[in-house]
């Protein structure tokens, strides 16, 4: 059996690992070509092109390299007419994703697959009226997502979410702290303002003006700023590291001790969800952005994916304007009073997001290639 694969970032990189782990256990004689990073590569595939010329976030900067980016997809089509694999996993990127998915149905019978929903729900609902057109199927990370393409009809198996199964839950908190070099008496507030560093920057002077004043009214807590590189402490945070504490490439350690997170939205807020973690949420962009996603494409009620999948306002969020270090205080404060009630609810999130069964990666492109 021949697969054909392609992650468009770092993120779909750890989830293709975990696809070619399965597919390499249960297939014999499977052969994988496709696009993917240092994870995929280790599971023996050879990248046909390097997976940073189609790694860019956001809005702006994959319109700035539009050009560069659709010549790798229609070149990656062309490679993948010529092995003519059995069939073709996108794993998430589904914007350059579908465009490959639309030409192999159109013109091959190579069987399509999409790895990780399309967020309809989030935007351009009428997308999932297309799905069955592009995709013989999709692979749900999320439950209340499934049972909006069980909705409509949509070809689909539930994977949930490798946070759930993979995240390493630290349960000696005191031998953590002191790894850490942080105080096991005090109250700790983590602060995650984003992993990109157009997140740290939109973020960065909110967040100073919270803990210049958190720390003078409450100088008993310790505040962490976690973050993944040193090139990301920069600006007034950069400022404020003789007050607080900053750690590098340990995030899920920190948000493991603490007792509160302040986390920008996105996978941290998963993770300390995960967690049991009470957290505020905030969110800010530049306003082409915004404006942009506000005002044509957005259409959830919530930003955070802790209050997405439970369907309910469970953590405070702040979005744009509201994103002040004033704001960020008074909710910080309601949250610790609140602490408890959140933990609790916050729960339940993990064991909706486990599929207990290995082999499910296999089993569906078993079930698809049968059809």
């Amino acid at each position: 059996m021949k697969i054909a694969v392609c992650a468009g970032e770092k993120s779909g990189d750890a989830l293709g690992h975990e696809l070619l782990v399965d597919l390499k256990k249960n297939f014999e004689n499977i052969e994988i070509i496709g696009v993917g990073g240092s994870q995929m590569e280790s599971q023996g595939l050879k990248s046909f092109f390097p997976l940073k010329e189609i790694s860019y976030m956001g809005l702006i900067d994959p319109l700035l390299n539009l050009k560069k980016i659709l010549k790798r997809r229609k070149d990656f089509i062309s490679f993948l007419k010529i092995e003519n694999p059995d069939i073709f996993i996108g794993i998430d990127s589904p914007s350059f994703n579908s465009g490959i998915c639309k030409t192999l149905r159109k013109e091959t019978n190579i069987k399509t697959v999409q790895y990780v929903c399309p967020q309809f729900w989030a935007w351009r609902y009428g997308r999932v009226y297309k799905f069955n057109h592009l995709y013989h199927k999709i692979f749900s990370l999320f439950p209340f997502e499934s049972k909006l393409l069980k909705k409509h009809g949509v070809n689909y198996s539930y994977v949930g979410h490798p946070l759930a199964r993979n995240m390493k839950i630290y349960s000696n908190e005191v031998q953590i702290k002191k790894e850490l070099n942080v105080s096991t008496e005090k109250e700790i507030i983590a602060i995650l303002p984003g992993s990109r560093q157009s997140e740290i920057k939109h973020h960065n002077k909110p967040l100073s003006d919270f803990i210049n004043d958190y720390v003078n009214e409450n100088p008993e807590t310790e505040i962490i700023l976690a973050l993944n590189k040193k090139s990301d402490l920069f600006g007034e945070l950069a400022k404020l590291s003789n007050k607080i504490k900053v750690i590098f490439n340990s995030t899920q350690k920190v948000l493991s001790i603490c007792n509160l997170a302040v986390v920008a939205s996105g996978t941290a807020t998963l993770e300390a969800a995960i967690l049991s973690k009470p957290m505020v949420v905030i969110y800010k962009s530049n306003f082409l952005s915004n404006f942009i996603l506000s005002k044509f494409f957005l259409k959830t009620k919530f930003i955070s994916l802790p209050n997405i999948l439970s369907e309910d306002n469970i953590v405070f969020e702040l979005r744009q304007n509201q994103v002040t270090g004033r704001e960020i205080f008074e909710k910080v404060k309601d949250t610790f009073k609140n602490r408890e009630s959140i933990s609790s609810k916050l729960s339940s999130i993990k064991d909706s997001l486990l599929v207990s069964d290995s082999d499910k990666f296999s089993k569906a492109i078993s079930d698809i290639i049968s059809k």
